[in-house]
C-alpha cells in the first residue's frame, strides 16, 4: 500500500495539473497577440502570493496552493519616465581617476585627474605631463616622446579590437601614475588622404600594423609624485605580445593587467606590484584556437574571491577564483554556453545565470542556479522554449518566466527554484501566431554540426508565388545573427516583396568552442560555405525563386557578401559589399590574427580567404551576377584599399561590378548607402512591390 505522503502528493500534482490547464484556458485570448504576456509583477511581504495584470484584469496567485483568483480591475500606473538621450561629457570617474573628454573610435582619453582632484594628467605632444590645479604647476613625466615613441596613449589598434580607451591611470591615493609607453618605430604607416570633396587634400598617416607585420610594442610605466622617479612594470609587452586591461580592484588594493601572446592562444592576467614593478599570476588559460581577451570577472563582497568566466572545458561556465591565484571550485559545468550572470546572493550562496542549454534547440536561452561552492546546480526553467523577461521573487523561491519561440507567440510560465513548472500564468495562442518567420536547420557540409537559421516571410506571404530572397549576414567570430523570439512583425526587406534569410554559421556565437573554433585560420571558406548551403537548401522550395537571390553585409558582412558571388556564384545572383575586407592581409594585427594565425604561418588560409583571386574573379564572370562594391574614402579601419585591390582584380579578369565611393564617409557610410544598395537590388531582382514588379 502507497503511504499517506505520496498520497498527498499526488493530489498536489493534480491540483497543479488542473489549476495549469484552467489558467491556460482563462488566458487564452484569440483577437490579442499578447495574450500570454503578463505586466505589473508584484510579491506579497509575506512571501504568500505572487499578483499580476493580465488583459486589464489584476490577479492574485496563491504560491503554496497554485490557486489563481481575480484581484479587480488593472490599476492605472502611470508609464515610467523617458530617460533622454543625453552624451556623457567625461568618461566618469572611479578609483583610477576622473577621465575628462570622450576619445574618438580607437583612441584613447588625453586627461584624467587624480581621485584627490588635485591633479590632472594629460597627453600632451606624445608625453605625460602632470598638471596641478591650484598653482597650475606642470611636471613633465616624460620628455623623449615623438611621432614614433608615445607616452600616455596606444596604437589604434589597441583601441578598436582590445577595447582600450585608457592609457593613464592614477592609484587611489593620487600617488602614484601608470601609463604606457609604446614604440612604433617598425610598424609601417597607412597613409589616408582626408578633404576629398575640398579644394586641397590632407595627409593623414596612421600606425596600422598589418597582419603579419611588425607591431607595436607596449609596456607599462609607474611614476612616483614624491620620488619623482618611473618603475618599469615587469609584465613584458614586446611586439609580439599584447598588455591590456588595465584596471584595479574594488577595495583599490590590487591593480591588474591581461597579457596575452601575439596569437592569443595563452592569457594571463596579472597583479602588479607598484613599488618594485613585479607581476604575478592571477588566472592563465590557453586555448588552441584562441582565448577570449577579456573574460568577465566579478568580485564578491570580501573583494578577494571573484567569479571568472572560463572556457577550459570547451564551453564558458564559471568558477570561484582569488586574487592569490587559487581557483577555489567550477561553479557551473555542463555541455551548454552560458550567456551572463544574473544575480549573486551571497547570503543564500547562490548564483544565478542565463544558458543556451536547451536538448531541442541550442538558441534556447534557459534559466540557471548553482551554489557558490558548485553544489546543486540546476536548470530551472524546465520548458524546452526560448525564455527571457525574467523576474524572482525576493526569497529566490519562484521565478516568472517569459517563454516562445520564433513562430510561438509568448506566454508566462511560474517555476520554482528547483526547476518544478507551477503553472502557466497567461498562453498565448497558436491561432494569433504570424506565420512571418521560421527557425530552420542543416547539417554542415563536414557533417560536424547543426546550422541553424531563420527565414522571414512578407505579412502578406503566398506560397503560390515566388519571392527573390535577400540573404542579410554579417557572421563574423563570435557574432550572432539569429534569435528565437517570437518574430510579430516583418522585415523592412520583407515589406518591399523580398524573403530574407539569415544563418549562424560555424564560427558564430553560443554554441561553445567547437562551434566557434570551427572558424579558426579559416575566414571567408566555412562561414560562408554554411550561408550558400542555405541557400541551396531553401531554393528547393516552390515559392523560393533561386534565381534571384541577393547577398548583402557591412564590414564583416561586407567581405561576406564578396566572398559568397565569387565562391558561389551558382547561388547568388546580386552582391552587396558594404566597407568589406578583400585580402586579410590588408586587415589589422590583433583582430586578423586572432582567428586566422600570421599569414607566415598560415599561407594557405589566407589565400583561400582572398577575394580577389583569378579563379574566384573567374567564375564570376562567367556566371553573370552582379556586384555592387560600396566604401567610405576615410575608412581608417577597413581601409579603402581592400576595395581598390578587388577592383583592380576585377578589372583585370574583365568582370563586371558597380562602386560608389563616399568622400567624407569613414567605417560608417551613412544614409546614403541604403538607397544605392536598394535601387541595385530591386533592379537586379525586381521584386514585386505593392502588387507590381519593380523594374528601373
Amino acid at each position: 500500500m502507497r503511504s499517506l505522503p505520496f498520497f498527498l502528493a499526488s493530489i498536489l500534482t493534480l491540483l497543479v495539473t488542473v489549476c495549469c490547464h484552467d489558467l491556460a484556458a482563462a488566458s487564452r485570448a484569440p483577437e490579442d497577440p499578447r495574450s500570454g504576456q503578463i505586466s505589473a509583477v508584484e510579491w506579497s511581504e509575506d512571501g504568500q502570493f505572487l499578483i499580476y495584470t493580465h488583459m486589464k484584469t489584476q490577479y492574485r496567485f496563491h504560491l503554496s496552493s497554485a490557486v489563481r483568483e481575480e484581484f479587480g480591475a488593472a490599476k492605472d500606473t502611470p508609464a515610467p519616465p523617458r530617460r533622454r538621450s543625453r552624451r556623457a561629457r567625461g568618461g566618469g570617474e572611479d578609483l583610477t581617476g576622473t577621465y575628462v573628454g570622450r576619445p574618438t573610435r580607437g583612441r584613447q582619453y588625453t586627461q584624467v585627474d587624480s581621485p584627490n582632484g588635485r591633479w590632472e594628467a594629460h597627453y600632451e605632444n606624445w608625453n605625460v605631463v602632470l598638471k596641478e590645479k591650484d598653482s597650475g604647476e606642470k611636471i613633465a613625466v616624460t620628455i623623449s616622446g615623438n611621432k614614433d615613441i608615445h607616452y600616455g596613449t596606444a596604437s589604434w589598434v589597441y583601441g578598436e579590437e582590445l577595447g582600450q580607451n585608457r592609457a593613464m591611470w592614477w592609484t587611489p591615493n593620487s600617488q602614484k601614475l601608470l601609463f604606457y609607453r609604446f614604440d612604433d618605430t617598425d610598424v609601417q604607416p597607412f597613409h589616408l588622404v582626408t578633404g576629398w570633396s575640398k579644394f586641397n587634400t590632407v595627409h593623414y598617416p596612421e600606425y596600422y600594423p598589418k597582419a603579419g607585420a611588425k607591431n607595436p610594442g607596449a609596456q607599462l610605466m609607474v611614476y612616483d609624485l614624491a620620488s619623482q622617479e618611473i618603475t618599469h612594470i615587469d609584465v613584458g609587452g614586446g611586439s609580439d605580445e599584447y598588455i591590456y586591461n588595465i584596471r584595479i580592484s574594488p577595495d583599490g588594493a590590487v591593480m591588474l593587467v591581461n597579457w596575452t601572446d601575439r596569437l592569443q592562444q595563452h592569457l594571463k592576467v596579472m597583479a602588479i606590484d607598484l613599488e618594485t614593478g613585479a607581476c604575478r599570476v592571477v588566472v592563465e588559460e590557453q586555448q588552441s584556437t584562441w582565448q577570449r581577451n577579456s573574460p568577465d570577472m566579478r568580485y564578491l563582497a570580501d573583494h578577494q574571491r571573484f567569479i571568472w568566466t572560463s572556457e577550459r572545458s570547451g564551453y564558458s561556465h564559471y568558477e570561484l577564483r582569488n586574487l592569490a591565484g587559487e581557483r577555489l571550485n567550477n561553479i557551473s559545468s555542463g555541455d551548454f554556453q552560458t550567456a551572463g550572470i544574473d544575480f549573486v546572493d551571497e547570503e543564500q550562496g547562490q548564483i544565478g545565470f542565463r544558458g543556451y542549454s536547451s536538448p531541442i534547440n541550442p538558441y534556447y536561452m534557459q534559466y540557471h542556479i548553482a551554489d557558490l561552492d558548485g553544489k546543486n546546480h540546476r536548470r530551472v526553467t524546465t520548458l524546452d522554449f526560448h525564455h527571457s523577461s525574467f523576474q524572482w521573487s525576493p526569497d529566490k523561491k519562484w521565478l516568472v518566466a517569459q517563454y516562445e519561440e520564433v513562430n510561438t507567440p509568448p506566454s508566462t510560465a511560474l517555476y520554482s527554484s528547483d526547476g518544478r513548472l507551477v503553472a502557466k500564468l497567461a498562453e498565448g495562442d497558436p491561432a494569433t501566431a504570424a506565420n512571418i518567420a521560421e527557425m530552420f536547420s542543416f547539417r554542415s557540409n563536414d557533417d560536424q554540426h547543426e546550422i541553424y537559421g531563420i527565414l522571414y516571410k512578407p505579412k502578406d506571404f503566398d506560397r503560390t508565388r515566388q519571392y527573390p530572397v535577400i540573404n542579410s549576414l554579417y557572421g563574423g567570430p563570435g557574432s550572432n545573427e539569429i534569435s528565437a523570439r517570437y518574430v510579430a512583425n516583418p522585415r523592412s526587406e520583407n515589406n518591399r516583396g523580398y524573403l530574407v534569410v539569415k544563418v549562424n554559421n560555424r564560427g558564430t556565437g553560443n554554441r561553445g568552442k567547437k562551434f566557434l573554433g570551427a572558424a579558426y585560420r579559416r575566414l571567408g571558406d566555412i562561414d560562408i560555405q554554411d550561408h550558400a548551403d542555405a541557400i541551396r537548401m531553401l531554393r528547393e522550395r516552390d515559392y523560393v525563386d533561386g534565381e534571384r537571390v541577393g547577398i548583402v553585409g557591412f564590414s564583416y558582412g561586407g567581405y561576406m557578401a564578396a566572398m559568397g558571388i565569387l565562391k558561389h556564384p551558382d547561388v547568388y545572383t546580386a552582391a552587396v559589399n558594404g566597407s568589406g575586407v578583400t585580402d586579410w592581409r590588408h586587415y589589422d594585427t590583433i583582430y586578423t590574427e586572432r582567428y586566422m594565425s600570421t599569414p607566415q604561418l598560415n599561407p594557405d588560409g589566407y589565400d583561400i580567404g582572398r577575394a580577389t583571386r583569378e579563379d574566384y574573379v573567374k567564375n564570376f564572370k562567367e556566371s553573370g551576377g552582379h556586384l555592387l562594391i560600396m566604401h567610405g574614402m576615410v575608412d581608417d579601419n577597413v581601409h579603402p584599399s581592400n576595395a581598390f585591390q578587388l577592383i583592380d582584380a576585377l578589372d583585370k579578369g574583365s568582370a563586371p561590378y558597380e562602386s560608389r565611393f563616399f568622400p567624407n564617409n569613414g567605417h560608417g557610410l551613412g544614409r546614403g548607402a541604403g538607397k544605392t544598395q536598394w535601387e541595385f537590388f530591386d533592379r537586379v531582382l525586381q521584386p514585386v512591390f505593392k502588387g507590381r514588379r519593380i523594374s528601373l
